[in-house]
């Protein structure tokens, strides 16, 4: 009996105390969640300040990116004001008429280096308008990229050559007729985009000639039609005019077909853009003898090769020259990569201005 009594109170005590112990938990857990409500309001009110503060910095970010933007275009007119001051031409003002610079280009393993190179050249010429024409199907980026580097007013277009005109690599440089799809496309655009216009030159010049900036103020003074001497072309030193005591043209020095109706070198002359839009069909053909290109222009711009303008000096001064980057010799496999364009690896396509 005493053990029964003893056990049965053992028994209520252990269960007295797994009551306590349940409750016990209950309340801790009831005491739990109440503490995690109150880290959750903590919490969404943290995440609404959070909220709040994101709001705040989108908004000093898009401020500051519209100052930015601001701060970008003062700094292209600042520059565009130094390159102004600093210039090594004397300055012009707004009146001045505009060069309009053609210059047709095609893919070459120095076509970077020497649009690069004539870039930083008409950097300093003001009132200048490049017009790049490239001998491909489309724009490429690289053209693009040193137009827009080069700060000046340009027009980027693209004339592909026909492919019985298009000389192989390993063809001589005079093989056939460079160029001419491009100019043409450069002279319809100056008809299309200039009809207004009543001053200006058009000056053919290649990407790899070698220009003196005072041959730009000659061109600036070309009323009609203006000529000057170029250097080392046509297996001289030197082609120029000749001219007669009275400052007039009388005969030209070139010994190279000098029977030809103008026998210059497209960087000799330049003429007043109002010729241009006053006729229409002057082009440049595939349809003419080599070494006719310049005068079949010429000629149909009803230009006398007696009254054109002799400039620079009085052809007494050599301001640009007929210089030719030299055909990069290569081996017969990077030769096949420059034909095809492609499989240049990284820094191959930096230097050479193609999509890696």
């Amino acid at each position: 009996m005493i053990s029964s009594r003893i056990f049965e109170k053992w028994w209520l005590r252990a269960f007295v105390a797994l009551v306590i112990f349940f409750i016990w938990q209950i309340c801790y857990a009831i005491n739990k969640v109440q503490g995690l409500e109150e880290e959750k309001t903590v919490l969404q009110a943290t995440i609404e300040v959070l909220k709040r503060k994101s709001d705040m910095l989108r908004t000093e970010i898009h401020e500051k990116e519209r100052t930015l933007t601001r701060l970008d275009g003062r700094i292209e007119e600042i520059d565009t004001q130094i390159r102004d001051h600093i210039s090594l031409l004397p300055r012009v003002n707004r009146s001045t008429p505009f060069i309009y610079f053609v210059t047709p280009t095609h893919f070459r393993a120095a076509q970077k280096a020497d649009l690069t190179r004539l870039s930083y050249t008409l950097s300093h010429v003001p009132n200048l308008h490049w017009i790049v024409v490239e001998d491909s199907d489309s724009l490429t980026s690289s053209v693009a990229e040193i137009l827009k580097r080069s700060r000046l007013p340009y027009t980027h277009l693209n004339a592909r050559t026909p492919s019985a005109q298009k000389m192989k690599y390993t063809d001589p440089n005079w093989t056939l007729p460079r160029g001419v799809e491009q100019r043409n496309a450069a002279l319809l655009w100056i008809q299309n985009q200039l009809s207004g216009v009543g001053s200006g030159v058009v000056y053919f010049g290649d990407d790899d000639n070698t220009y003196d900036l005072k041959i730009f103020e000659e061109m600036r003074k070309v009323d009609n039609a203006g000529v000057w001497p170029v250097g080392i072309v046509g297996g001289m030193f030197v082609e120029t005019p000749v001219l007669a005591d009275n400052g007039s043209i009388i005969s030209f020095n070139s010994i190279w077909k000098p029977d030809r109706p103008f026998p210059i070198d497209m960087a000799a002359f330049a003429v007043n853009v109002t010729l241009i839009l006053s006729h229409p069909n002057a082009l440049f053909s595939f349809d003419v003898p080599r070494g006719y290109q310049e005068s079949t222009f010429l000629e149909n711009l009803g230009i006398d090769r007696f009254n054109m303008e002799p400039l620079a000096e009085k052809c007494t001064k050599v301001y640009v020259w007929h210089t030719r980057t030299e055909k990069s010799k290569l081996s017969k496999g990077m030769v096949e990569k420059l034909t095809k364009k492609t499989g240049f690896n990284e820094l191959e396509s930096h230097a050479l201005g193609v999509a890696y």
